[in-house]
């Protein structure tokens, strides 16, 4: 049996820990519409994304459209608290929200994002829009490596696809 001193002991112990705390605990997150998954939209579809965590944490919601525009859904002008309680199928906007998400061109094949973290404050470079969205300068590459950088405890993401299509 090999004996250490105490201090090497202690210092092996830091290091273990420091080694442990730079990865966060990974976070179950899922994102999915009132109609499911792999959902085709048309003009002027109100969608309702519904999202579960399985640990509390502040989760930003991003959006790719079909021409490549990145969005950043939440947290935004008018829905600042983007922190969610750990659950299955929250509503996304809730009934109580000021604002909704309609169908619009462009249309195609479009992203959406949900990566939940325990850092609330978090900001990217961007142009804020009218509706209180903000049009993202960076990739969403960027975006994902930048959040789980300053994610020291949590950290965890889901994509969902859908189509949207022009009105019959």
């Amino acid at each position: 049996m090999i004996r250490l001193a105490p201090a090497l002991m202690l210092l092996l112990s830091f290091a273990t820990a420091t080694l442990y705390a730079s990865e966060p605990q990974a976070l179950d997150v899922n994102i999915t519409t009132h109609l499911g998954d792999q959902q085709s939209f048309v003009d002027g579809d109100r969608i309702s994304f519904l999202l579960s965590l399985d640990n509390d944490a502040y989760v930003y919601l991003f959006y790719r459209d079909a021409e490549s525009n990145l969005l950043q859904l939440l947290p935004n002008e008018r829905m600042p608290d983007h922190f969610f309680n750990a659950g299955l199928f929250m509503p996304v906007p809730s009934a109580q929200q000021p604002f909704q998400f309609t169908v619009k061109p462009p249309y195609g094949d479009e992203s959406i994002y949900a990566i939940a973290s325990n850092n609330d404050a978090l900001v990217f470079p961007g142009k804020p829009l009218a509706n209180g969205l903000i049009l993202l300068a960076g990739d969403l590459q960027q975006v994902i490596d930048d959040i789980r950088k300053k994610s020291k405890l949590l950290f965890g993401r889901a994509e969902l696809r859908l189509t949207t299509l022009p009105a019959q």
